[in-house]
């Protein structure tokens, strides 16, 4: 089995119960505060992929602001929750991708959005050289993803405890990431970092912020 198959069935497992797990896990004020950073990052005019989005959790807030939005994920189970949400919104299609091989042509997106993604993955840059193939020039990648970087240890051990109960044993893959380590990450892509942040409330979230160069 590949690696990142592996990597969708996980979750696609988990996908009735994730919305609430993942608000008992994170919590309630760090959802708000992500989501109103994500939505200050828009325009009204883009066209925006967003790359693993789940049952659609940062989807509503991304088509509340953008243009058109192509949700994409993996997983059936996780798209067809999303469906059920935000299938009567007329500017978001929703689609079955691999975020590793996607089938659009090379810049066509103004913006990709990844949310609790790169944490995740096996292979984050390979990811992250696909999201910089299909946006245009000047394009917009955008990162948010949840992490226990620069929490307490008892935060990250109460944290840790709400997780296990939650959803289980973790893949061995899935990393705690730092600003630095997605600034890194996203430099390495060809991502001009023009914003790098920690949210920090009841659990904290790296939010970042690039622009693909030449």
């Amino acid at each position: 089995m590949a690696k990142d198959k592996k990597e969708y069935e996980y979750w696609s497992k988990k996908a009735h119960a994730f919305d609430a797990a993942t608000f008992r896990v994170v919590g309630k004020e760090t959802q708000q505060a992500t989501k109103h950073w994500l939505e200050n990052q828009f325009k009204g005019t883009e066209a925006v992929l967003e790359l693993g989005c789940g049952t659609g959790h940062y989807s509503e807030s991304i088509a509340g602001k953008a243009s058109h939005l192509t949700a994409t994920d993996r997983s059936l189970e996780m798209l067809e929750l999303v469906k059920r949400k935000l299938g009567s919104l007329k500017n978001i299609t929703i689609k079955k991708e691999n975020c590793y091989h996607t089938s659009f042509p090379d810049g066509l997106f103004d913006v990709v959005f990844l949310g609790n993604v790169i944490h995740i993955l096996s292979q984050p840059m390979n990811v992250l050289n696909e999201s910089r193939r299909v946006l245009k020039h000047g394009g917009i990648i955008l990162v948010a993803d949840s992490t226990s970087y620069g929490m307490t240890f008892r935060s990250k051990l109460a944290m840790g405890i709400r997780y296990l109960r939650k959803f289980g044993i973790p893949p061995r893959k899935n990393r705690i990431v730092s600003p630095d380590d997605v600034v890194q990450l996203l430099e390495a892509a060809g991502f001009q970092v023009e914003e790098s942040r920690l949210i920090q409330k009841e659990t904290n979230v790296v939010c970042a912020k690039g622009r693909k160069q030449r």
